[in-house]
């Protein structure tokens, strides 16, 4: 009995070993104390970007037409709000309305940057329209915060780069290498038109840039409360984008006489099966890195759960799927967008469809989803099919080790104070994609802090935010 209560002490002791030893060796590896700079708060930037948030150019869908006029209004504005950058850049058109400028620098045997953002943005419910505090297309500006669709997702950067660019070049600067500075105009509906032909471009050229910097990752004080310090997150990698379609077929007929089961009846049911469940979770590498790096910040508790994560894995996925935000973060995720049946409000539909809109883990796949849909319908009378047409994978990931991770980290430790610096997994998609598979490495980035209205009502950013991110962008610019 002695040996057995020995033998047990003994495990005990070692087993509380391992998980202080693993607790104590968690600490932060990055973050170098770097003075902060000053800077300058730009309204003349603010304007131009109000002025370009009231130019409507609007995605409304894969297979839909643009307003071709509004997006010649935007080409318009660029041309006579940043004369040099017109004037002094190599300028390219791909698809009318997707724009590459060329800024050659000093040394043509290093590889190029290349600075992304888009400048279409996402249509506006009418039904929603009262709901803004200012007109959704107003660009109203009230005190620091600059209001209106495309003031986050991604006019912002936009205009950031193209003031930062002009400003540069107006004291005559050349970067020590080559920059190219693509703009698109339908990375809403998955950059077909735009960066991806720009990318075929790329490749066919053979041009391989070191670097490739798009919208993503943010700033943070809100969702690490624990952390008691600003969190920017750069995105190393995305997940993947596929759209299923689910159809019903039941013959309908008058809705005074109806059956016990509609189309809409089963497309209703299959729908809920799929968000009754969800598909396995996986911690990323890049998610890994975020728990660990934030909790070297928080308490001995904390600290203690993440670094043993073979122990307290179930615990951590659970506390992260009570989020909306950081659930996405460790599942694929599947929810309906689109539902679609009947004509007349007498008339019981034939056919009820329905698609849900799927973001894959790395780890994951297309095919994963459709099967995963097809067993929670577990319905023969559901037909579940992939679309193609904006498929993508998850991508690879930079790693966080890397040249370009590291410059972007001390760049916004430069401008942030006291600001905890993490690699990140996009549960979005960007056009920054289509390089991945030729660029040594593509990262996610802009330093606004606490964006608001992200595809939804009251998008708006603060002029200091603005401000930063051409600060930023200036600092990316005079790397070598």
């Amino acid at each position: 009995m002695k040996k057995i209560l020995l033998v047990v002490a003994v495990a005990a002791i070692a087993f509380v070993s391992v998980i202080l030893f693993n607790t104590m060796k968690l600490k932060s590896e990055n973050q170098s104390k770097i003075s902060t700079i000053d800077i300058p708060k730009d309204d003349s930037a603010a304007l131009h970007l109000s002025e370009a948030i009231q130019i409507k150019t609007v995605s409304y869908g894969d297979t839909l037409p643009i307003d071709t006029s509004e997006f010649l209004k935007f080409r318009s504005f660029m041309e006579r709000t940043y004369p040099l950058m017109h004037s002094k850049l190599e300028k390219q058109s791909f698809n009318q309305f997707s724009y590459v400028f060329k800024w050659k620098g000093k040394d043509s045997t290093k590889a190029p940057y290349v600075l992304m953002a888009h400048m279409d943005v996402v249509p506006v419910e009418a039904i929603a329209e009262s709901k803004w505090t200012y007109p959704s297309f107003s660009g109203t500006i009230k005190e620091d915060t600059i209001w209106g669709r495309g003031a986050v997702d991604d006019k912002s950067s936009a205009i950031a780069i193209m003031e930062a660019t002009e400003q540069l070049l107006r004291n005559n600067f050349i970067p020590e290498r080559t920059f190219y500075l693509c703009f698109g105009h339908d990375e809403e509906i998955a950059g077909t038109r735009g960066a991806r032909i720009v990318s075929k471009w790329f490749k066919e050229n053979n041009i391989k840039p070191a670097f490739v910097l798009d919208e993503g990752g943010m700033i943070d004080t809100e969702k690490f409360k624990d952390v008691n310090r600003p969190v920017a997150v750069i995105a190393t990698g995305e997940k993947g984008f596929v759209n299923v379609d689910i159809s019903v077929t039941i013959p309908g007929g008058h809705s005074s006489q109806p059956e016990k089961e509609t189309a809409i009846d089963v497309l209703n049911n299959a729908i809920l099966k799929v968000r009754e469940k969800q598909m396995p979770p996986i911690i990323t590498p890049p998610l890994q890195s975020l728990l660990e790096l934030t909790a070297t910040e928080q308490s001995f508790f904390k600290k203690m759960v993440i670094s043993n994560m073979w122990l307290f894995k179930g615990m951590i996925i659970k506390n992260l799927e009570e989020n909306k935000q950081t659930n996405a973060m460790v599942h694929t995720t599947l929810v309906p967008t689109i539902v679609k049946a009947g004509i007349k409000d007498n008339v019981i539909p034939s056919i009820a469809n329905a698609t849900f809109n799927s973001r894959i883990l790395p780890g994951q796949s297309s095919d994963d989803v459709v099967e995963f849909v097809r067993k929670a319908i577990n319905d023969e009378r559901v037909s579940v099919k992939k679309q193609t047409i904006s498929l993508m994978e998850a991508s690879s990931s930079t790693p966080s080790d890397h040249p370009s991770f590291k410059m972007l980290s001390s760049i916004t430790q430069k401008i942030v104070p006291n600001v905890l610096v993490s690699p990140y997994l996009m549960i979005g998609a960007t056009d920054s994609r289509y390089y991945r598979p030729f660029s040594e490495a593509v990262l996610n980035f802009t330093p606004m802090q606490n964006a608001k209205g992200f595809h939804g009502i009251d998008e708006r950013i603060g002029i200091t935010d603005l401000s930063r991110m051409i600060s930023f962008y200036k600092l990316v610019m005079a790397e070598k």
